[in-house]
Order: structure tokens, then sequence, then C-alpha cells
């Protein structure tokens, strides 16, 4: 951060509350998906933790409905305060979408609130209870789209945004990879968050039934999490692929100047999750009858990811802009060049592509480790649920740190090459600076996502 610009400022104030915002509507957007599938899967199969699962969670999620429209409002507030010629512009040409997003949002409300409170009323009209928690997901992926079509603007907007058409402003270059990079980072963002909430309540309980539902929730949780994101580097891969084809100068900020080493740092994080989840699996499957048989397994499968991660983290060269050098001896710091590929995208691919592969791997070894032996809920490693806990704070700290990532593309613009950022705090975010704002972010939003477990099933129970 320029030495100018106060510690605390607009926007910083602005980064906070709309990252919480974000963090909170990805949980109350994903997690609904996670419930109402649940909830089929213990109508088909009679399994009663099914249906317990999905009324616990959708409680959490009721809880956490709230704080989602404060920072939301929040959000709003300083941007209308502070950055008045910008949302006025956002208002004005998006003034039919922000009318759509409130008229679903009150939709959306009443069907949350009509699918936690119709749950025992509705018990023998389980179908009807089904289609309820289905319409809310359809409704808040059409929220979540809706959205998504004014911040995908903001980075790429058509040609002659003041005369474009609202339809063109919306369907721009990069709103389809948004949305679905969003949508499978929501379910994989709600399944580690059932996870945490599974970890926490598995390490406060005081009965053994209680434990042994929350040690397979946990599973179930991290199940749907380390699902999703197998195939989110795909949509990521989309999603960067429409930016490149839009403009070569943002494809250039981000992959080859001062923002490079930020996806450095996005793919470490990243490779944390996998091998995260491959500790809890090599954990999970020790109590498993017939299951260490599988665990020399784990140790190759370790390797790969371990390799494929140091192959991740080596750069073209260790300067903070790959396209300029500073003056002096440290202008020709560089890896050997017999090494050299390991700092190009091919390697990093495929370096990618082979955790990718070896989790999934692991992820089959594990369900059959399951269905040939017998697993004994209730008894497991500590370590398992803190590795839980590991996960949902990895996973937000990475969707923090990437939405910084996000709106830097811009550079100096408010919405690209179109309308400059003409404010006090305009800056490319220093590394730094964006990873501490982002482990900040993490802990208010950790510190509050506990009170919310904590208010919602333990206090007065």
């Amino acid at each position: 951060m320029p030495p100018d610009v106060p510690l605390i400022n607009d926007r910083l104030v602005l980064w906070v509350v709309s990252e919480l915002h974000l963090l909170f509507a990805a949980f109350v957007l994903g997690s609904p998906i996670f419930i109402v599938i649940s909830e089929i899967l213990g109508v088909r199969t009679r399994d009663a933790r099914f249906e317990r699962l999905a009324r616990e969670t959708m409680r959490i999620v009721a809880i956490s409905y709230s704080l989602t429209a404060l920072f939301g409002a929040a959000m709003t507030f300083v941007l209308v305060a502070r950055y008045q010629t910008l949302s006025n512009f956002i208002f004005q040409r998006f003034y039919p979408i922000f009318g759509l997003y409130a008229t679903f949002i009150v939709v959306e409300t009443i069907l949350m609130y009509a699918y936690l409170y119709s749950w025992d009323a509705l018990e023998r009209r389980k179908s009807l209870h089904i289609s309820i928690g289905v319409a809310l997901n359809v409704v808040g992926t059409l929220v979540m789209f809706l959205m998504n079509g004014v911040g995908s603007f903001m980075l790429t907007p058509p040609s002659s945004p003041d005369r474009a058409r609202l339809w063109e402003l919306v369907n721009n270059a990069t709103w389809t990879g948004l949305n679905l990079h969003r949508f499978i980072a929501n379910i994989a963002f709600g399944g580690f968050m059932v996870a945490l909430f599974a970890a926490f309540m598995y390490l406060t309980s005081r009965k053994e039934e209680d434990s042994a539902f929350y040690d397979w929730m946990g599973y179930i949780g991290n199940f749907i999490g380390v699902a999703a994101l197998i195939a989110l580097p795909v949509a990521g891969y989309i999603y960067t692929k429409e930016i490149f084809a839009y403009n070569a100068t943002i494809s250039t900020l981000l992959m080859a100047d001062k923002l490079a080493w930020f996806f450095v740092i996005q793919g470490t994080m990243v490779g944390l999750l996998f091998l995260g989840a491959g500790y809890y699996m090599w954990l999970s499957i020790q109590r498993i009858k017939g299951g260490p048989r599988f665990r020399t397994y784990f140790r190759g499968v370790f390797w790969v990811a371990l390799i494929g991660l140091i192959i991740w983290l080596v750069p073209q060269n260790f300067l903070p802009s790959l396209t300029t050098k500073p003056a002096g001896p440290i202008g020709e710091v560089a890896i050997p060049e017999k090494a050299i590929f390991l700092g190009l995208m091919p390697a990093k691919g495929l370096a990618v592509s082979a955790i990718i592969l070896v989790t999934a791997f692991l992820y089959l070894l594990y369900r059959q480790a399951i269905a040939t032996g017998t697993m004994t809920w209730g008894r497991i490693d500590t370590k398992a649920q803190l590795t839980l806990t590991f996960l949902p704070a990895m996973a937000v700290y990475t969707m923090t740190f990437m939405g910084a990532v996000r709106e830097s593309a811009r550079g100096e613009w408010h919405i690209f090459q179109f309308m400059a950022d003409k404010s006090a705090e305009s800056y490319l975010t220093p590394l730094g600076y964006a990873a501490t704002v982002s482990g900040l972010i993490t802990v208010i939003f950790f510190l509050l996502v506990s009170g919310i477990f904590w208010l919602g099933f333990k206090v007065g129970h």
C-alpha cells in the first residue's frame, strides 16, 4: 500500500464488507443444494442421518442469511457514499437487473423460511417439501447469475458501455465463465462449511451417538467439497480463457506481470486443499476394518501431489514482475537454464492435472475401503477434525485472496478502459497487503461462523 494512503480507508472498508458478504452469500447459496440432495437421499435410502444433516445445516443457513443481508447493505452503503460516480452509473445502467434482484431476494427469503419451518408440517408430503427446496435453489442461483452480470461487466465490459443494450452489458465476455466457476465453487464451499460444522460439533459433543453422527457428517461434507474441488480448476480454466480472449493487457497483468505471484500463491493454497483432503482420508481409512491395507497407496499419492505443488511454485524468475527487471545483481536472478521448463505453464498444467487425478484416485480408493470394510463412526483421530477445520479455512482464504486478484485485474479502472479510478486509493494492491487483508477477513468470518454454531446449537441445549 502506498505510504500516503491511510491504513484504514474507503477501499479497505469496502473490501472487507464486500468479501464478508460474498462469503456468507456463497454459503447460503451453495449449502441449500447440498441440503436438498441430502433430504432426497434420506427419502430414498431411509437413512435418518441424511434428514438430520439437512435440517441442522438448514438452521445454520437461516441464521447466516441475516448476516449476508447485513454485509450486503453495508457494501451498498459504502459504495454509494464513497464511490458515487461508479455507483450512479451501475445503478442507472443495470436498474432492471437490480429490480429483478430485489424481487428474487424477497422470493428467496420466503422460500427459505417456508422450507425451514414446514419441515414437520410436510413430513408426510416430502415431494412438496423437496419441491420448495428445489425452487429455493433455482431462485438463489438466479440471484447469483444476476450479480455476476454486474461484477463481470466491470472487468470485461462491451464496447461503448454507456450505449450498449442491457443484455449486452450482462452477457459480457466473462459472464458465462464466472457463473460456472462460482456455481461449482459455492458447492465446494458449502461442503467444506458442513464439514467445519461437523468438526465443531464432534469436538464439543458429549454423547457417543452424537460423535458418531458428526463424524459421518464430516465425511459427507468433505466428500461434497472434494468432489466439487476436483471440477473447480476446469471451471477456472474456462473463466481465465475468457479473460484472455477479451484483452491481452489483462492477461499479461495476471500471468506475466505484477499479479503473477498472486497466482503462484493461489496455486499453493489450492494444492494445500488437495493435500489436506488426502490427509483426512488417510486418517479416516485407518479406522476401517481392512482399511490399513490401502495405506501403501497413499504414500505414492502424497509424493505426486507434493511434487506437483513444488512444480507449481517454481516461477519463471524470482522477480515481482515478469516483464521488467530491476537494475543490479537482483535483475539476473533466475532458475537454472536446465530447469527453465518448470517455470512454464505446460509443466504447471501437467502438475495440476496430476494433483487432481491422484486425488480422484485416492477418493475412489477410500470409497472402496469403506465398501469392503466396516466403518466405525465416532472413533477417529482428533487430527482428522482439525483437518476438517483447516480445509474450510483454506477455502475461505483462497476465495478472499482470489477476489482481490480479480478486482486488481482492472488496474487503474473502475470499469475496464471506460471509467478510471481517480480515488486516493487507486493503486495496484501489493502481495503482502492483499495476503494480510485476506487473512483478516478469514479470521473475522470464522469468528462469526463459530458464533453462529454456538448460538444455534450450544446455547440453551
